[in-house]
């Protein structure tokens, strides 16, 4: 399997109303068959072969191929996830993760300005970013062209996770693969909850016996 790295064009830093600032890049790896997948070591991928929403996934379908009402990401063989797949069905298709992530990463194709992702945090504030600002990431128009694709990376930022992820289209539709993440590191306070706890627990086993 043939593996090319694409180049990330642009960075976007965006305040939105969240504590942390996050950062948002576009640039993955190809994949024959995959289009482009994640470049961030030690992500784990959800590519929706299995042909199951995930558990954490709410709304939104899985498609093959191209029709009138969505399109295949370019060089994306396998199953995508589409949202907004009619003209009166604009229901947002949101990945939850409830533990959080510092990391969120996912392939795209044909941007439209009616495109819209919104990245929720652990504090309950938000951002999100337009189909031109994801376009604009990688040099692109957001003209829904069907031969562009891109992938788009978000970080979290120092102290800050990323607890959900909302895909939304005003219009048919957007399609989405190679969904990647890794999780948060806990906080240093939660690390010492959990010696304590630990600590404790030792405690009482000694005493038991």
């Amino acid at each position: 399997m043939k593996l090319l790295a694409t180049m990330a064009f642009a960075t976007l830093a965006v305040a939105g109303t969240a504590s942390a600032v996050p950062v948002f890049t576009a640039g993955g790896t190809t994949v024959a068959g995959q289009g482009l997948v994640s470049s961030v070591a030690g992500a784990t991928t959800i590519d929706f072969n299995s042909g199951i929403l995930p558990a954490n996934y709410t709304d939104g379908s899985l498609f093959t191929g191209t029709d009138g009402n969505h399109a295949a990401p370019p060089g994306d063989t396998s199953m995508y996830l589409s949202a907004g797949i009619s003209s009166d069905q604009h229901t947002p298709v949101t990945a939850t993760f409830s533990g959080g992530l510092s990391y969120f990463g996912f392939y795209m194709g044909s941007p439209d300005t009616y495109n819209s992702v919104t990245y929720t945090f652990a504090d309950h504030t938000s951002t999100t970013l337009t189909g031109t600002q994801l376009a604009t990431l990688a040099g692109d128009l957001p003209n829904g062209n069907q031969a562009v694709g891109l992938y788009v990376n978000a970080f979290a930022g120092a102290g800050s996770k990323i607890t959900s992820i909302a895909f939304a289209s005003g219009q048919n539709a957007f399609e989405t693969d190679n969904h990647a993440f890794v999780s948060a590191v806990p906080e240093p306070e939660t690390y010492g909850m959990l010696l304590a706890g630990l600590g404790m627990m030792g405690f009482m086993l000694r005493r038991k016996s």
